[in-house]
């Protein structure tokens, strides 16, 4: 494989993470009847449809003269595809962002029929008819222009990817630190209580505003991002995302006996 073959791929790549995004926010936002940014990053990219574009050029453009071997051979390629990036964001994140457990001949949820069918259809599309579209128009932009282009969107989706993934890995982080802060103004409220000193209640009570102050602050933070990948993926299901709610839910519960002043 040749430099313009490569940077060819990684044009691509780059071009079907976008429609994906695309396709997918306009699904969502049609589902939700609001306007949803869908897909892991915070930028217009889905890097699954990137790569799951690049695994059709190289799996089934060979196929592309008999309509149902390449039907069949995106339906079983794509599906891999999925369970993979699937497994791995579950590994990785603890958190599972799609769940087909609902729905009928589903492996592990991670995969199923109809999403397996759906991936069949795109492929023979895609292989037929989309990207020899695409392609005929790449091959118009002089190389040199391509490359700044495509080297410049592949660092802004890198440099996306890694903020994306700390801001995921610290919503765990973030929601021990919540905890810890709550059970902190609990203890105060406790020896403020027991305090018979005035100044001494006003010191533990400076102390509690600060702590209510920077767990308001936390869990806005929190909501934020939690809500957006929510969003995303509306069947997002995660260990972290449960003790958030719980957390919620306690608060409410605690602003009703009278235990925690509310906002």
């Amino acid at each position: 494989m040749n430099n313009i073959e490569i940077l060819n791929l990684c044009t691509y790549f780059i071009i079907y993470s976008f429609l994906g995004w695309v396709m997918e926010s306009l699904l969502k936002t049609w589902i939700q009847k609001k306007p949803v940014n869908s897909g892991f990053l915070y930028g217009p990219f889905c890097p699954i449809y990137g790569f799951g574009a690049i695994i059709m050029l190289l799996f089934l453009d060979r196929f592309k003269n008999n309509i149902i071997v390449l039907f069949l051979i995106a339906f079983l390629v794509l599906s891999i595809w999925e369970y993979i990036v699937g497994w791995l964001l579950e590994k990785i994140f603890h958190t599972k962002y799609w769940d087909y457990t609902e729905i009928k001949y589903n492996i592990h949820g991670r995969v199923c029929l109809m999403n397996s069918l759906f991936w069949g259809f795109l492929g023979v599309v895609f292989t037929k008819y989309m990207h020899p579209i695409i392609e005929a128009k790449i091959a118009q932009i002089p190389n040199q222009i391509l490359v700044f282009i495509t080297s410049t969107t592949l660092l802004v989706m890198f440099i996306d990817t890694i903020i994306s993934a700390i801001k995921v890995i610290n919503i765990r982080k973030h929601i021990e630190k919540l905890k810890d802060i709550t059970n902190m103004i609990k203890e105060k409220l406790e020896e403020k209580d027991r305090s018979i000193v005035t100044v001494s209640k006003e010191n533990v009570q400076e102390i509690i505003d600060d702590l209510k102050y920077k767990q308001t602050k936390l869990k806005r933070k929190l909501l934020r991002q939690t809500n957006r990948l929510k969003k995303a993926f509306p069947s997002i299901k995660s260990d972290a995302f449960e003790k958030l709610n719980e957390f919620v839910k306690e608060k409410k519960e605690n602003v009703k006996k009278g235990k925690i002043k509310g906002e």
